[in-house]
């Protein structure tokens, strides 16, 4: 009996007081202060102080910056400048307001000292002259053997100033072809150039038809018709039919020049219709009263403008 009424009380008990539990959980896990971080560091053992510091951006790793390696064609000449102004003002050594890490000279070889390290050399590129040292580690078969007076090389290093004013080659080779050494001048003007002036954007040229219109002259003239007189009047022939003669002379067709030459001949060669095209012999006889000269010229100024064109040779003529 005891037993049983004990056993009976501790399993109705619990289930009395199962609502208050219940709402207690419910305000427990729906608190927004359950798990925090100071809770979490304090159960894990970390304390406020121990607790790990966030990464800040001031200690993230900076990118690596790369140095700029430039190349500059120069000439001896541009070299005494340089070093000229670097003496004047005590600054770095520049060229055109840069400093280049490598110059790049095309010069002749004016004399050689062998040496065991290397190579003593003195160049002249037409601008200047200059002395030159080459320092070689591991000389290969023949290399230095080919450097001699009189032959042109390509070379780039840097200037020094200590002891003396000289070219320190870091490499060097025999040129090849006599346009390598125009093509170092047209470099380095360029390059000296674009330093000091800056780059231009290019230009879009104008077009030909403006020019054309500029000069509607050349096109097909009209002829002026107030120079020819008027003929005279019927009474005036019937009462003196001898005067008419001297009253309107006429102009002879082949007597032009200028514009009236040009357009004479621009007809003539637009009538021929053989397909090797109308010969300047012939244009000759056609304006016997203007030179030789004059027709040609005239030929060739339509030549220029597109209006007609050579076929079989240089004689003979089309129009377009």
């Amino acid at each position: 009996g005891s037993r049983t009424r004990r056993r009976v009380a501790q399993i109705v008990e619990p289930s009395a007081h199962f609502p208050a539990r219940i709402a207690n959980l419910t305000r427990m896990f729906s608190s927004s202060q359950m798990f925090t971080s100071n809770q979490i560091s304090e159960g894990l053992g970390f304390g406020t102080s121990q607790a790990p510091a966030a990464s800040s951006p001031e200690g993230a790793k900076r990118p690596r910056q790369e140095e700029k390696q430039t190349c500059l064609p120069v000439t001896i000449r541009a070299m005494e400048v340089a070093v000229a102004q670097r003496a004047e003002g005590g600054d770095d050594l520049k060229f055109f307001g840069t400093e280049p890490s490598t110059l790049i000279i095309v010069a002749a070889v004016e004399s050689v000292v062998r040496q065991s390290t290397g190579l003593e050399l003195s160049l002249n590129d037409a601008t200047g002259r200059i002395k030159a040292r080459y320092f070689v580690t591991d000389p290969q078969p023949g290399h230095l053997e080919s450097i001699v007076e009189g032959r042109y090389i390509s070379a780039f290093g840097s200037v020094r100033s200590a002891p003396a004013m000289h070219f320190a080659i870091n490499g060097i080779r025999l040129v090849e072809s006599a346009d390598e050494v125009s093509y170092h001048m047209i470099e380095a003007a360029y390059a000296a150039l674009r330093l000091q002036h800056g780059p231009k954007e290019p230009a879009t040229p104008a077009p030909k038809r403006a020019a054309v219109e500029a000069a509607p002259d050349l096109l097909s003239p009209q002829k002026d018709m107030s120079s020819v007189p008027a003929a005279p009047p019927a009474a005036a022939v019937a009462t003196a039919p001898e005067a008419s003669p001297q009253a309107a002379p006429v102009k002879p067709a082949g007597a032009l020049s200028g514009a009236e030459l040009r357009a004479g001949v621009l007809e003539a060669i637009r009538g021929e219709e053989s397909p090797e095209g109308m010969a300047l012999t012939a244009l000759f006889a056609k304006f016997p009263t203007s030179t030789q000269g004059q027709v040609r010229e005239v030929v060739d100024g339509l030549v220029s403008d597109g209006e007609i064109f050579g076929t079989i040779d240089d004689e003979h003529f089309s129009a377009v």
